[in-house]
């Protein structure tokens, strides 16, 4: 018989959106490895147009559920999974991350300490951790800090776990953004009254960017979203400051103290993607002005 802890837990859909993802499976496998209850989980995964759709991955188990959502964007994909969900929790994820077996339980015990919305760790790895390419040195570092940026209102959903009567309450993500749905949605849900909560030990791992390209492409986006929110009166319009375009001096420092480097050619690399990343963002901005 189960015990009572485990028909107590709450149930959890967790929504996946995808599109073109070969890292899927294996998100979904990790998943399914989950110490919450295993009968009290589910995982929702939307095809959001892929060219050879993984619908097999239903075979996997019949907590998995295999859903479509022709409008584009990952934000509308994720509406339709909640549209769908029946779980007391919606955990949101990517199809590119490994999220560690502990990841919902934890998650969900912060919850049941009061925690309004969880913003679990995103840890960022490269291919090689001694030779990482320039970009991935800069994300293993700086990407997807929820430690950072939690107490600024703001999380991204490859790691975002909430209460669905909060989410109902907040309301759905923003369909229209290419980019931004999830500091758009949660900084309605801070302004609603439901704060956010850094949970260090609901981890998921993602991989870092590996290329120049990756990195102009996801820049050139979150500066489309970006300009999108200001159109729409979501955000004020900000102008690009002389600080845009400085040199970033103090990537030298940085790279030295940073933990997450492993020797000197991946502090070098580190540097060199600190420059790019910080030319790379003032060129987005202009673009998309």
């Amino acid at each position: 018989m189960p015990s009572a802890e485990a028909t107590s837990a709450p149930t959890v859909d967790v929504v996946v959106p995808v599109k073109d993802d070969p890292r899927l499976e294996a998100c979904v496998r990790a998943l399914l490895a989950q110490d919450h209850p295993a009968d009290r989980l589910r995982v929702l995964v939307v095809d959001n147009g892929s060219r050879h759709p993984r619908t097999d991955l239903a075979d996997l188990d019949p907590r998995v559920s295999v859903l479509s959502e022709p409008r584009p964007g990952s934000y509308a994909a994720r509406n339709a999974a909640v549209a769908r969900a029946t779980g007391d929790v919606l955990a949101f994820t990517d199809s590119d991350t490994l999220p560690e077996p502990t990841w919902v339980s934890s998650a969900v015990r912060a919850l049941g300490a009061g925690a309004r919305v969880v913003a679990g760790r995103v840890r960022v790895y490269p291919r090689d951790p001694r030779r990482p390419h320039p970009v991935e040195a800069f994300e293993v570092v700086n990407a997807f800090r929820q430690d950072r940026t939690v107490p600024r209102g703001f999380a991204v959903t490859a790691n975002l776990v909430v209460p669905r009567e909060v989410f109902d309450a907040v309301g759905p993500f923003d369909a229209d953004l290419p980019s931004g749905g999830d500091a758009e949605w949660c900084g309605r849900a801070v302004a609603a009254g439901f704060p956010l909560t850094y949970v260090a030990d609901a981890v998921v791992a993602h991989p870092a960017r590996e290329s120049y390209a990756e990195a102009w492409t996801k820049l050139c986006r979150v500066q489309h979203g970006r300009q999108l929110r200001v159109r729409n009166g979501e955000q004020p319009p900000g102008a690009l400051s002389v600080k845009a375009f400085a040199p970033p001096v103090g990537a030298f420092a940085r790279a030295v103290r940073a933990r997450e480097l492993d020797g000197a050619r991946s502090r070098l690399a580190y540097v060199v993607g600190a420059f790019y990343m910080r030319y790379g963002r003032a060129a987005a901005a202009v673009k998309h002005r």
